[in-house]
């Protein structure tokens, strides 16, 4: 019975620690995410927060995310990206950098200002000659992946406490 009791343990801690991903349904305008004791950005990690966002529409997102720190200064680069498979990511807008202090820190992300895509050689099936730059406008996202992703100087120490998403239909 006890073996029993411990193998149940063990799935429920396998499915509750494959937290780090939120789906987003068609009719959800609002989702949040709570970092874990896992969430921690340093010199050797990196952080990423997924979200498979299901919409059938163009939208913008906005994304407001709390985080802590031991404040040693090092800055701490955070951007937003969408994924058309959930394997290539692309930028969405410009990153924001974090300069990192001792007390607790809430920004935002957004794609409103994010209204063109621009692509590169390798990103595309045109030859260097046809693609100089590439840009087109785009009414808003319909990436199926969204993804927070966080990225440290040497020496960055960040805990991720919390992300709001925030997704509006486009007009």
């Amino acid at each position: 019975m006890k073996k029993i009791l411990v193998i149940l343990a063990l799935f429920a801690f396998a499915f509750s620690a494959q937290a780090q991903d939120l789906t987003v349904g068609n009719t959800q305008h609002f989702a949040t995410y709570v970092g874990v004791a896992g969430d921690t950005l340093d010199a050797n990690t990196d952080l990423f927060v997924n979200a498979y966002i299901n919409k059938d529409y163009f939208y913008h997102v906005n994304v407001q995310v709390e985080a802590d720190s031991l404040g040693n200064g090092a800055d701490v680069t955070v951007k937003l990206q969408g994924s058309w498979d959930n394997s290539k990511f692309y930028d969405i807008g410009s990153s924001v950098t974090w300069y990192v202090t001792a007390a607790d820190t809430v920004f935002s992300l957004n794609s409103f200002t994010a209204l063109t895509e621009t692509f590169t050689v390798a990103d595309s099936v045109m030859s260097t000659a046809q693609l100089v730059t590439y840009t087109r406008n785009i009414p808003g996202l319909m990436y199926p992946y969204i993804r927070v992703a966080f990225d440290g100087a040497s020496g960055a120490d960040m805990l991720l406490t919390k992300l709001r998403f925030r997704f509006i239909k486009a007009n």
